[in-house]
């Protein structure tokens, strides 16, 4: 279970792991004040590490939790994916592991699977961030461009040769972004892994590209019920999230904010950190009084393994 104990805020993330829904998730600890837990969710394909540049910024503001969901990152594989068991695995991590309400910051798909989250567990959500996340799953040519990937791929993971092979290959979807060649390949390597044959190969299944039976229960439901308080962030130049739907989420959602994020694209929390957390920080600021500002509760708790992320 997770260690509540306080901590300061470190140079660096520590990984750590926990056992939820019979797998073993990772996410990393970026340290961080008391006051509050932030819990930072990637998009589809993507991992932990794209927090890298807000996380540190959070830190003066609260705890600073970022998980790879099943099959991304350094998380486990499963036999099944989907946003069911997305959600799930995020709802067991909050009331199983955290053990507290937290700021619950999503972006993409993460995003999707946090509403959820929030709409289905509002005790378990101080505040919610939806960064660039549309609601009711992805668009349609998301999911066929999934489809034609597994069907390419024979639904194994692809390998390389090199790592440089590996990093020629690496690109962000959709494909606009504001990163340098060298921030794209340092990215591509926190994702990626040296296979025992030498070969190099992204770590995330591609299985969980599919989407599965009856996913859009999942995912589609009133926003207007989502009650906790709500940020909407959008990518200024984003080519998934419209501002026309972005405006109407933060019609739904009552009491919400929203805000565009100046030279960004889908990738927000890539292509403008900066404006990102100061956009998550200014709002949580202005909750300070709905939300737990107590210390981390003093109990023992399992960490399943610890090291430098």
């Amino acid at each position: 279970m997770y260690d509540g104990e306080a901590v300061t805020a470190s140079t660096g993330p520590t990984s750590k792991y926990a056992n939820i829904n019979g797998l073993r998730l990772h996410y990393l600890d970026w340290g961080g004040a008391p006051a509050r837990l932030f819990v930072l969710c990637h998009g589809g394909s993507a991992h932990a590490h794209w927090w890298d540049s807000v996380a540190p910024r959070l830190t003066a503001h609260g705890r600073v939790l970022a998980l790879d969901f099943r099959g991304h990152g350094r998380s486990e594989w499963a036999a099944v994916y989907g946003p069911a068991n997305h959600i799930a695995d995020l709802k067991s991590f909050l009331a199983d592991h955290l053990q507290r309400p937290v700021v619950l910051v999503g972006h993409s798909m993460g995003g999707e699977i946090t509403q959820r989250v929030a709409y289905d567990c509002p005790e378990l959500v101080a505040s919610l961030v939806v960064v660039d996340a549309p609601h009711g799953g992805p668009p349609l040519r998301t999911r066929l461009m999934w489809r034609w990937k597994r069907r390419r791929q024979h639904q194994r993971r692809p390998t390389f040769a090199t790592r440089e092979d590996l990093v020629r290959r690496f690109r962000l979807s959709p494909p606009g972004h504001n990163l340098t060649a060298d921030d794209l390949a340092a990215l591509a390597l926190k994702g990626a892994e040296q296979l025992a044959d030498g070969t190099w190969a992204f770590r995330f299944d591609p299985r969980t590209r599919r989407m599965t039976p009856g996913w859009k229960r999942h995912l589609r439901f009133p926003l207007k019920k989502i009650k906790v308080p709500t940020l909407i962030l959008r990518g200024e130049h984003s080519a998934l999230l419209s501002p026309r739907v972005a405006r109407r989420m933060h019609r739904q959602i009552r009491h919400s904010q929203f805000r565009e994020i100046p030279r960004a694209h889908h990738h927000v929390p890539l292509d403008n950190p900066h404006e990102t957390a100061a956009a998550i920080i200014a709002f949580v600021s202005a909750y300070r009084g709905l939300e737990p500002l107590e210390p981390f509760a003093e109990v023992e708790r399992e960490v399943l393994s610890v090291g430098q992320g």
